[in-house]
């Protein structure tokens, strides 16, 4: 199954316009990126601001003017559900135990395998 079989490109400006407007997509995405890593270690200074600063000024030129596409997808098809053909979930099918815990975090790792029958 193709996703992109019955996408919509959405061209909103002319290519010029265009071509400033998906390149500034891509900053203020990284800028969106570095903001969400800078949360997660605790980091608020300067270096947030700015890319907060990106984000702020260059995400709305990229909606107005940027090149979009929508999807139009049939989830309700094959191959977007967790059963298999003949109804067993993909659970079922595999050995879903865990390998090894991390003693100092708690994290638990598998080595998914089928099952043997």
């Amino acid at each position: 199954m193709d996703l992109f079989d019955d996408s919509i490109v959405e061209h909103k400006s002319l290519p010029p316009l265009r071509w400033f407007a998906n390149f500034s997509g891509s900053i203020a995405s990284r800028g969106l990126l570095e903001i969400s890593y800078m949360e997660d270690a605790g980091y608020t200074g300067w270096k947030y601001k700015l890319n907060c600063f990106l984000w702020d000024k260059f995400w709305p030129l990229y909606e107005k003017y940027g090149t979009t596409y929508r999807l139009r997808m049939d989830l309700s098809g094959k191959g977007w559900d967790d059963y298999d053909e003949d109804g067993v979930p993909y659970w079922e099918k595999y050995n879903l135990d865990w390998d090894y815990e991390d003693p100092e975090t708690g994290d638990g790792f598998r080595i998914i395998t089928k099952r043997e029958e």
